[in-house]
């Protein structure tokens, strides 16, 4: 199949490239098409001709969405929307990437996919017009909400595993929040998981997690200790990681649909992050 993959440099787009065989993959990336221009998506679009789209291109900063709701809306939302009517009558298979953070707060046990969806940030909000936009335009749809994303290289600037090696190295002490919880889940197991769905003509929305939850404190102590490093990871007090966006404390999730069907591929976040730290060569 022809797959063009948007966002083909972020975390998970590079590892989309980097992992899925058998298929002709047409990376597309800003600096040769704006999403939210649609003249250059039916340009681009109509040139490669894709039987598949993987769109994980976004605007993730969610403290910035809730400040630039415009390129929020315009990048999440809009930029979609153009993909979407690229190639709304092309019988294409069409993979949007959604967030856990959509569920929104009202629950203190993991979402599932039935649960009503009641996001709190912009971000989540705009992640959520995506989400219709596809289920209304697209028929071979597929909506991977994720969460906690980790597995990018080092030089990724937003490698929140690795910045916090960094963090700790040399220091005595590090805080790390415990009033939000969720679910680390390694790239990898997120682009084995889609590209199954894919080639077995599985459509709808599914929560693609690793299993959890912890919380950012919990999920923190075990990246220092699997870095080797005698860094004490403390409960930092109230307040002191202060956020514009009012994120919910549970974004965490399961992955009921999977479970049901029976193909679930997902991992276990210990293992797959001791695993990745072994391929970043921080252990030790």
């Amino acid at each position: 199949m022809k797959v063009l993959i948007t966002g083909a440099n972020g975390i998970l787009g590079s590892a989309m490239m980097r992992l899925i065989s058998g298929h002709e993959l047409f990376p597309l990336l800003r600096s040769e098409c704006d999403i939210s221009r649609v003249e250059q998506v039916f340009k681009k679009v109509k040139e490669i001709e894709p039987e598949v789209i993987i769109h994980t291109a976004a605007y993730t900063d969610v403290e910035n969405c809730q400040v630039d709701q415009d390129k929020a809306y315009l990048i999440n939302a809009i930029g979609t929307e153009n993909l979407v009517n690229a190639v709304i009558d092309r019988g294409v298979k069409f993979v949007y990437i959604s967030s856990t953070g959509v569920y929104g707060s009202y629950k203190d046990k993991p979402y599932n996919e039935f649960d009503e969806v009641k996001p709190t940030t912009i971000h989540h909000k705009s992640k959520i017009a995506g989400e219709e936009v596809v289920r209304g335009g697209i028929g071979k749809h597929l909506v991977a909400r994720i969460g906690w994303l980790f597995g990018a290289t080092k030089s990724h600037q937003r490698n929140f595993v690795y910045n916090r090696c960094i963090e700790a190295k040399d220091r005595g002490f590090i805080y790390a929040d415990s009033f939000q919880k969720g679910n680390p889940t390694y790239v990898e197991n997120v682009v084995r998981q889609i590209i199954f769905l894919i080639e077995n003509n599985y459509y709808g929305t599914f929560n693609c997690v690793d299993n959890g939850p912890v919380t950012r404190h919990e999920y923190v102590k075990k990246i220092i200790e699997l870095a080797g490093l005698r860094t004490r990871v403390e409960i930092a007090p109230e307040g002191q990681f202060k956020r514009i966006a009012p994120v919910s404390p549970n974004e965490a999730a399961v992955n009921y649909k999977l479970q049901l069907m029976n193909i679930d591929k997902m991992g276990n976040w210990e293992e797959s992050l001791a695993h990745y730290m072994k391929f970043l060569k921080i252990c030790g």
